[in-house]
């Protein structure tokens, strides 16, 4: 591997890990004796310590160093977790990112910032040097694991073996073992799951009936011994259950079921003993300076012997055979290829099947069953492909824990940021697109939602306001929500601003959603006044507008006094979609399957013509606004009247109108096609599509289209 690309591997897991030492560091400050944390925090800085040293980021690895021993007599006690210090650790963390990303190294300004930190670093106490000495072989082994029995007993972790054998027709009694066994589970991770198989009659035997199996299991928990033995309150009595503390013996044996992983040779060294961490940082900064072998450096040292390196390098090798590679990182550029080639095969299998259609034949009966077989391994790719762009949410969620810190901070408020669902996978690149938006929503929330500490304790509040960020899928779609239990939207005020922009007359009745709905307006603020965070008139247009080129929705719910919530309706990927294809005079049209509820023919007595709302169709005991799509596209249909031609009731949010069409035509898979503004500016209009007879097809945008025709 070449200089460039150590650098720029360096540069991408640099990236990674200030993105989560940054959520940590803030974690850390609001639970700051969680040991686990600050272990991973001094993790996080002893990896980018060796790595910037390795891709040649001198004057990072030396800082690094520092604050890393500052973090270590954290992690041993001698210093504690305050506000300062936090702050410390965290312009820290800003010096070394503009350092990498900024190629500040050496510039005068860096330099300054960089003697000020390491000032702050030298008014914290320090552990006593001269306690610590390098240790050495069975000496380090033995120190390694008292620490880890001295870190569990810390967390206060037990080891439980439980043994259960089920009675064989525990099932008659309601009882699934299965389901117990989940239970125990839900205290903590399984270390070791013996499943006894002997009673397991032959294959003919079995009565599905009866229960053959039982278990033995070690279980790593911080639950109580009465706590397991709970789990299993309704089943000791029947059946054999015995639960044990075997905590001593088995707090040794846990780093024989630890995941193998390939180690570098220092760190087996290190590990073993052989060489100290001081030993290391010298051998790695000579690495990068005469570029020699990293063990041939140890033995010239002289901090190790020739026969203890081939040790290590024989250990590495037997670790390397262990090591499964089951991940390989590929540039996003290719999986946009790909996906793109993917799109060129469903637009080719679309025109295959076209021809299908036509032919009369055998060959034409061949051919479609030929096509369908095909439909279903195209399907199955691009599920596969889209999965590998599917990515979880949280990442994208805990980097704006030092974003909401800085800013409670700065309006001298006290907050509390709860995420939820960060499991929730999103396409990658819908991901990168919402950044602003979440900024935009969370910044508004805490300037204008969440009261000043004294304000909420007269309300009867926590005087530290809460804001929840939560991520679901629901209907094919992904929604995030940025909730706070903040005042509320102030809807008086609201309205005195629409006014004021002659949005609405001061005598005209506007509903709670219409009023809402003007905070999305560009030039639209309820701010008294302009501060550095908000109030100058923009934020939630660009949350709008960003959304829906995303083909998403927005909307804001408020409730005076209880606090605000904003959701996002976003389609899972933005590559290729299910639609339903629609014929409107001699143009075909694409609605989105996800916004489609039915396909009625009205009867003629089902359509009225209501004042100030125009032309509506009655559709399971409401009427809903009747959008002409022929007077949308200005074009000739074949019908005029809805009684002869078709409707399709489709949805956005909680609004639901009918679309009058001629024709529908069917559904399949559609690989959308971006259309740049020249060609329309029509928000009605999300993309289009290639069809099988390689015509082009305009796929509707249903929230777009509703805009159009109210704004209209």
């Amino acid at each position: 591997m070449g200089d460039n690309e150590i650098r720029q591997a360096f540069l991408t897991e640099a990236k990674e890990i200030i993105e989560n030492l940054e959520s940590d560091i803030v974690q850390l400050e609001e639970n700051a004796g969680d040991r686990e944390i600050i272990n991973r925090i001094f993790r996080y800085f002893h990896t980018l310590k060796g790595s910037s040293g390795i891709a040649g980021f001198t004057e990072v690895y030396e800082f690094s160093h520092k604050i890393e021993n500052l973090l270590d007599a954290v992690r041993g006690g001698k210093i504690e977790v305050t506000d300062s210090l936090i702050d410390l650790i965290l312009d820290s963390m800003d010096w070394i990112r503009d350092s990498i990303f900024t190629e500040g190294e050496g510039d005068a300004a860096m330099n300054e910032r960089k003697s000020i930190l390491l000032g702050k670093v030298g008014e914290f106490k320090k552990p006593d040097a001269s306690v610590e000495k390098p240790l050495k072989s069975e000496d380090a082994a033995k120190a390694r694991a008292a620490a880890h029995e001295k870190e569990d007993a810390a967390n206060k972790y037990k080891y439980y073996r439980v043994r259960a054998s089920f009675i064989e027709k525990i099932f008659e009694f309601g009882i699934d073992p299965l389901m117990v066994m989940e239970d125990l589970a839900s205290h903590g991770p399984i270390i070791k799951n013996i499943v006894d198989k002997q009673n397991l009659p032959e294959f003919e035997g079995i009565d599905p009936e009866k229960c053959y199996l039982s278990w033995d299991i070690i279980i790593k928990s911080k639950s109580a011994l009465n706590q397991i033995n709970d789990v299993f309150i309704f089943v000791k009595d029947e059946n054999k259950i015995t639960v044990e503390d075997v905590t001593s013996q088995y707090m040794s044996e846990e780093k024989l079921h630890a995941p193998v992983y390939e180690k570098k040779l220092g760190e087996i060294m290190l590990e073993s003993g052989i060489i100290s961490e001081n030993e290391l940082d010298e051998a790695i900064a000579l690495q990068n300076v005469e570029g020699k072998r990293f063990g041939d450096i140890i033995v010239n040292k002289g901090f190790a012997s020739e026969e203890e390196v081939e040790h290590a390098i024989k250990e590495q090798a037997i670790l390397k055979k262990k090591v499964e590679n089951t991940t390989v990182r590929v540039d996003t550029v290719r999986l946009d290829n790909i996906l793109n080639l993917l799109g060129e095969i469903v637009i080719g299998q679309s025109s295959l099947s076209r021809i299908a259609h036509e032919m009369e034949n055998d060959y034409g009966t061949q051919l479609k069953n030929i096509i369908y077989g095909l439909d279903r391994t195209t399907r199955e790719f691009q599920e596969q492909i889209m999965s590998i762009r599917m990515i979880p949410i949280g990442p994208t969620f805990n980097q704006f824990r030092r974003f909401v810190r800085d800013i409670a901070h700065s309006l001298h408020k006290e907050m509390k940021f709860v995420l939820e669902g960060e499991e929730t996978e999103l396409d990658k690149t819908v991901i990168e697109r919402i950044d602003d938006p979440l900024k935009h929503m969370i910044r508004n929330s805490i300037d204008h939602g969440i009261e000043q500490p004294e304000e909420r304790v007269k309300a009867g509040k926590d005087p530290a306001g809460t804001i929840t960020l939560k991520a679901y899928h629901q209907e094919g779609n992904v929604f995030i929500e940025v909730n706070d239990d903040g005042k509320g939207i102030d809807e008086e005020r609201v309205r005195e601003k629409a006014i004021s922009m002659n949005l609405i007359k001061p005598d005209e009745e506007a509903s709670r959603e219409k009023l809402l709905s003007f905070l999305f307006m560009p030039g639209f603020s309820t701010a008294k006044k302009v501060g550095d965070l908000s109030g100058r008139g923009v934020g939630m247009d660009v949350v709008k507008t960003n959304i829906e080129s995303l083909r998403g929705s927005v909307e804001i719910r408020s409730e005076k006094g209880r606090g605000s919530s904003v959701k996002i309706k976003l389609p899972l990927t933005l590559a290729i979609i299910d639609g339903m294809l629609t014929k409107t005079g001699n143009n075909t049209y694409i609605i989105p399957l996800l916004s489609v509820m039915e396909t009625i023919r009205p009867a003629r007595e089902d359509i009225k013509t209501i004042e100030g709302k125009g032309e509506v169709v009655s559709y399971r005991g409401e009427y809903l606004s009747l959008i002409r799509l022929y007077e949308i596209f200005n074009i000739k249909p074949r019908y005029e009247n809805p009684w002869e031609a078709l409707v399709v009731i489709v949805e956005s949010g909680r609004t639901k109108v009918g679309l009058l069409i001629d024709d529908m035509i069917g559904q399949q898979q559609i690989v959308i096609k971006s259309l740049d503004n020249y060609i329309t500016q029509s928000r009605a209009v999300s993309g289009a599509s290639i069809l099988g007879d390689g015509k082009v097809a305009l796929i509707i945008d249903i929230f777009g289209l509703m805009e159009d025709v109210v704004s209209a």
